[in-house]
């Protein structure tokens, strides 16, 4: 999910287009458009691909994206996903990260690893390493220009119809400059309820944290909304959310569609 960005309103807009990580109903598929993830993988040699529309508004921008994430089963505890796409602005000021622009996003990699489950898998823990490539444009406010490696840990315990997920990660910024002041902290909730065969509730509250004094304001965010799996192998989920804290965007929302191949 992860996916893993900054401050100011270029930093918050890589932030709601970073690791969205898969979504579907529990036990079946891991968990997208939440950031949040599940310690769920894809099965060996299946493809699952998530992609759709991001807005987010704050005071000053309008951010759209189209984010796509592809994610490969490698085995039957492995799997490698990316995520990458494309943005546009609409801004109400000239400065970068506000004025009207559009562009490709950065790009970020994100295996994980299967590392224990239960005997009937009702707990799960996982580990997801992200490197985040700067492939974005920074003058347009897009991006930094670095690039920032995360590891996460992910533990997932399903009772039935319901699923919690809980995720702690640490974000190294600008890793290879090696200070440690402006690097963050992942605290990530999220919620799955199962309703019918064909419907799913989601929700998500998550949070980045400064390490330190040089790096972006805490920001405390909250999602919630619905998958419908129309087909086995086709779903569409639809997600709402606001932010609190410094530049955080007061609006977002997420219509994705999910197909496994």
């Amino acid at each position: 999910m992860a996916r893993i960005i900054r401050t100011t309103v270029a930093w918050q807009a890589r932030l709601l287009l970073a690791a969205c990580v898969l979504a579907s109903a529990p036990q079946t598929h891991a968990v997208s458009p939440l950031t949040t993830d599940d310690a769920d993988t894809v099965e060996p040699g299946r493809l699952q691909l998530n992609a759709g529309w991001q807005f987010s508004r704050t005071a000053s921008v309008r951010l759209h994206s189209i984010p796509i994430n592809p994610v490969l089963g490698l085995s039957s505890r492995a799997e490698l996903g990316a995520t990458f796409g494309y943005q546009w602005r609409d801004g109400f000021g000239s400065a970068p990260g506000q004025a009207d622009a559009d562009g490709i996003t950065d790009l970020t990699l994100a295996p994980k690893w299967r590392l224990w489950q239960t005997a009937d898998d009702g707990f799960k823990l996982s580990a997801r390493l992200d490197l985040k490539l700067p492939t974005a444009s920074e003058p347009r406010g897009f991006g930094t220009g670095h690039a920032d490696v995360g590891a996460v840990l992910v533990a997932t315990r399903c009772w039935g119809r319901t699923c919690l997920d809980w995720n702690i990660g640490y974000i190294a910024v600008n890793a290879w400059r090696g200070v440690f002041g402006d690097d963050q902290w992942f605290l990530g909730q999220a919620v799955r309820q199962q309703l019918t065969e064909r419907w799913t509730l989601i929700g998500e509250t998550y949070a980045l944290l400064p390490q330190g004094n040089e790096g972006a304001s805490a920001n405390v965010h909250f999602n919630g909304g619905a998958q419908l799996t129309v087909r086995e192998n086709f779903l569409v989920s639809a997600l709402i959310g606001s932010a609190a804290g410094r530049n955080s965007a007061d609006l977002t929302g997420y219509l994705g569609f999910t197909f496994v191949y």
